[in-house]
This record gives C-alpha cells, structure tokens and sequence, in this order.
C-alpha cells in the first residue's frame, strides 16, 4: 500500500512541473522547431453529405446502386506548420448511412482565409446496408481505408464552410465489387 501511494504522490508531483520547460532555453527564450500546443484550434462541424453506395442486398445477389442523403457530425482539430501549410485530424460519426471515421488531411492555404486539403482517414461502416464478404476465405472487416479531398473557405474568425468529395471505398472495374464515395457540403464552428 506504501508503494502504491508512494508512486502516486511522485506521479503527481511529476506531473505538476511545468511541461513546457524542455521548449525553452535556460533564459526562457522558446526553441524553434517544437510544435506549440497554444497553436492548435479545435471545430466542430456539420455536413450534407450525397453519396452513391453501391452494395449487395444482404451479401447477396445483384449489385445495387443507391444515392443516400448523409448528415455529418464531427470534431477537429487544426496544428500550423508553416505559412502555408496545415495539419488538420477529425473524427465524426454520421447518420442517413451510418459510418464513423478518424482522418488526417494535409492542407495548403492560398490565402488567409481559403484552403485546399487532401487527407485519408479509416472508416468504420455500421450501416445495415453494407454486408460485406471476406474474400479467399477471409473474415470480413466493416473497417476501409479511404481517401478526402476539398476544399475550405473561413468567412469569419469563427464560422467556415466546406466542400469535399470522399472516397470511401473505390469501385474496381471489371470486378462486381461494393464501394461508397460522394460530395459534401458543411459548416465549421471554431
């Protein structure tokens, strides 16, 4: 019991000294090269989302192809790098045709207030619809790697707005095979 209060009271006092030390230089003067917290911002966002999924109904039978209204729901944040370039990771959930995700994208500012990004990202699909099958005998996964790209526009300090296409599964030619892509429009908060 000694011991386990001992490790606490060393882990608390470990972690009330100041962190941001090892930034700084012996006078307090800040090292270059060390990302700075105080620069990230943090969103919330909303999109529309109109995405063609094509699916097999119940893993089986003929191909189909649906247009799906899609309502996006989702938090981000924004660390700088450069004069011109952005690192920017979020994650949401959606409704209509239902998936989480977590991406990563890569943003090139062209001005102070608007933006091109491309990102990827990995997509949990929990949607009914989407009954995939495990190929060479594989389990199959509700997990996809995908792809984003748009575009970004800051009308205010505080308000944005947003236009991307995402690629969530890519169709394969030649192969009857399922996939999910589309255009949103949407809002962001800071």
């Amino acid at each position: 019991m000694n011991k386990v209060f001992l490790i606490f009271l060393s882990s608390l006092l470990l972690i009330s000294i100041n962190i941001k030390a090892q930034a700084t230089t012996s006078i307090g003067t800040p090292i270059d090269g060390i990302i700075d917290g105080t620069k990230l911002s943090y969103n919330v966002f909303t999109e529309f989302s109109m995405l063609e999924v094509e699916f097999y109904k119940n893993g089986e039978g003929e191909l189909r192809n649906k247009n799906i209204s899609t309502y996006i729901l989702g938090l981000s944040t924004t660390l700088p790098l450069s004069k011109n370039f952005d690192i920017r990771g979020s994650v949401g959930m959606t409704e209509g045709f239902r998936y989480n995700f977590a991406t990563a994208d890569l943003a090139l500012k062209l001005s102070e207030n608007f933006s091109l990004h491309y990102g990827i990202g990995t997509y949990f699909i929990n949607d009914d619809r989407w009954v995939t099958l495990g190929l060479d005998g594989n389990e199959p996964s509700d997990i996809d790697f995908g792809m984003n790209f748009g575009i970004n526009l800051q009308l205010t300090n505080s308000l944005g707005i947003t236009m991307k296409y995402n690629l969530i599964e890519e169709k394969e030619e030649g192969v009857g095979s399922m996939s999910i892509g589309g255009l949103s429009f949407g809002v962001t908060i800071k």
